[in-house]
């Protein structure tokens, strides 16, 4: 054949950089026997199915490991949560005795996080606050602390100058939270003693309406008063509901006068517990 020059070797040499021409054209043409392509039967394909089957069906088909499981995805975002969740009931017992668990409790079992004692504990957080069955929730206001939290919270942005009534349970529960009708007057005493005693009798009335056991009255002082000054005003209506109430079985524990990041009592100070 003789010898070959160096330019032909070189022409019939492939190029090491060639890539192999592709013969399956896409998988619609891939060679029979070729395994499909199914989707994860790992935790993401396993959370998707349980997220369906609740859709479907609601969270009540559900074994109690099951809603363990998928509370556990807030705490564990990658990872098999069923086999912790047996692990907690077998552990524990029940769904409400993990919840019930405590942060130390639930920390000796492998696989708890710290985000997942978080989760649980907002879960058993949210779960004491729901009502008994045949209950409402009513908020306590039975001491001073939480009669002041709950007016920074609820009443912040209530109209100044104006009196409210808070109308409570046998356990300083609130009932009802409603404005005290209008009863200053710049008559004569005696018609301003008339206002008075109608607006005692209409705050008495819907004690009775509502079967209130106490109240507590709350005076958001106007922009151009002082405490003092606002609960001096209101003094001749506080004593006059003091002295009505019991003779229809209701309390009153007291008259708060708030306003300027500060508080009074119309009986004392220094609250005690009611």
């Amino acid at each position: 054949m003789g010898r070959q020059s160096a330019e032909q070797k070189r022409q019939k040499k492939p190029s090491s950089f060639a890539v192999k021409a592709d013969t399956t054209q896409g998988c619609l043409n891939a060679p029979q026997g070729a395994l499909p392509v199914f989707e994860s039967t790992g935790p993401t394909g396993h959370r998707k199915r349980m997220r369906q089957r609740v859709l479907a069906q609601g969270a009540a088909s559900l074994a109690d490991y099951e809603l363990l499981e998928m509370l556990l995805y807030v705490g564990i975002p990658r990872k098999d949560t069923k086999p912790l969740a047996k692990s907690l009931i077998n552990t524990f017992g029940n769904l409400q005795a993990v919840l019930e668990a405590g942060e130390e409790n639930l920390r000796q079992i492998s696989g708890v996080t710290r985000a997942s004692v978080a989760v649980l504990q907002d879960v058993a957080c949210v779960a004491d606050r729901l009502p008994e069955s045949g209950e409402e929730s009513r908020q306590f206001l039975g001491n001073w602390d939480s009669i002041l939290e709950y007016a920074d919270v609820y009443l912040a942005n209530a109209p100044r100058g104006q009196v409210r009534a808070l109308f409570l349970d046998s356990r300083n529960q609130l009932i009802a939270d409603e404005t005290v009708p209008a009863f200053l007057h710049e008559g004569s005493s005696h018609e301003a003693m008339a206002c008075i005693r109608q607006a005692v009798a209409l705050v008495l009335q819907r004690a009775l309406a509502l079967h209130a056991c106490a109240l507590v009255t709350v005076d958001l002082v106007a922009e151009n008063q002082t405490l003092d000054q606002s609960l001096a005003q209101n003094a001749p209506f506080v004593r006059e509901l003091q002295r009505s109430a019991p003779l229809l079985a209701v309390e009153v524990h007291d008259h708060i006068t708030i306003g300027w990041g500060e508080w009074r009592s119309f009986n004392h100070h220094a609250g005690p517990k009611f």
